[in-house]
């Protein structure tokens, strides 16, 4: 690109994991001084999920859109229409989107139609769960990408398999330049438990499916107390089931809690349980054993190097992988997850914008 000197990133995000993935990146691109302005699509940001999420990070979104949520389609849509009039002001030359959620789709989908070059941060993650809706955003992405940074090989495997060869860049795990920030601040604990988080639409918006787990959770409870922070999705769904009562029984319950906080959880448990892929990777990194509640995981690489084996979403399944955990902490590096993945991107983008 000519003329590099006014050039102008736009940093599409709207989940909670999103902000943790770009706070390193806008830190990185202000240190090289690069301009560019971050969006809040407000997809996910309800007061309860947010708290002092942003002071946390030390980030400030420069836009903040608030979609509908009435429907996904109404809530694609109102953030789309938000994006082209911030793009048509702002005019960037590049737009980061990152992860798999609907915010990630349509910022590449207004991108593209705009003519502005699109880079993705995590391309390439697969579970080749055609029913996962983060599967259709991701392929899409993909698609419709200039750059595909990818945190792993089994990434641009992927992306080779669907013939996208051009500009796959393999750059690590951004998410782990996060953890290595908070890490040094989080403290140690003699007490023993275990830790889960639950909240996928595909777990918990079906009765049959959350029951099973919680079949399963319930016999592994035994061993140790359990703490879950309580996602509103979660939450909203034992009530619809009439759950809540039992997930009292079964979990020490807690509140959504802040990145440091559940990094207190992750670090100490003896055992994770999640259907997370940030929780996946993050106890892999950790070297905390994970037992992944869903059939398929779209990081193998957390299974293959790291602590994690995949569950599924039976109480005969659950029980059968927990007891093939070893519960001795395993400190594998996996390539390139290492605290400099931003680094690595923002030296792509000073080369490319």
């Amino acid at each position: 690109m000519e003329n590099r000197k006014n050039r102008k990133i736009a940093i599409i995000a709207g989940a909670r994991p999103n902000f943790m993935k770009v706070a390193p990146l806008c830190h990185e691109l202000k240190k090289r001084k690069l301009k560019y302005f971050l969006v809040n699509t407000g997809q996910h940001f309800s007061k309860e999920m947010a708290g002092d999420f942003f002071r946390e990070f030390k980030i400030s979104p420069d836009y903040n859109l608030q979609p509908s949520i009435k429907s996904v389609a109404r809530q694609i849509a109102d953030i789309k229409s938000g994006l082209v009039k911030i793009f048509i002001k702002e005019k960037p030359d590049l737009v980061i989107v990152v992860g798999d959620v609907n915010s990630t789709l349509a910022g590449a989908q207004v991108a593209s139609e705009m003519k502005i070059k699109l880079a993705h941060i995590e391309a390439g993650l697969r579970s080749f769960n055609s029913k996962m809706p983060e599967e259709h955003n991701r392929k899409e992405t993909d698609s419709l990408s200039d750059y595909l940074f990818v945190t792993q090989p089994e990434g641009a495997a992927n992306l080779k398999r669907e013939g996208i060869n051009k500009n796959v860049y393999l750059v690590g795990n951004i998410m782990i330049d996060t953890l290595k920030i908070f890490l040094p601040k989080i403290k140690k604990t003699k007490e023993k438990f275990y830790f889960c988080t639950l909240h996928r639409a595909e777990n918990v918006d079906n009765k049959k499916v959350f029951a099973g787990i919680l079949d399963a959770i319930e016999e592994i409870a035994k061993d140790n107390r359990i703490y879950l922070p309580l996602h509103p999705r979660t939450k909203k769904m034992a009530e619809q089931f009439g759950f809540s009562a039992r997930l009292k029984k079964v979990f020490f319950v807690l509140p959504p809690l802040n990145y440091r906080q559940s990094l207190y959880y992750q670090k100490n448990a003896k055992l994770v349980l999640t259907d997370s892929g940030g929780v996946q990777e993050e106890t892999s990194y950790l070297g905390v054993p994970c037992l992944t509640l869903r059939t398929e995981t779209e990081r193998p690489i957390t299974v293959k190097l790291g602590t994690n084996i995949i569950g599924g979403v039976s109480k005969k399944s659950i029980l059968a992988a927990y007891k093939r955990i070893n519960f001795k902490k395993r400190n594998k590096k996996i390539p390139l997850w290492d605290g400099g993945t931003s680094a690595r991107i923002v030296k792509i983008i000073k080369k490319i914008c």
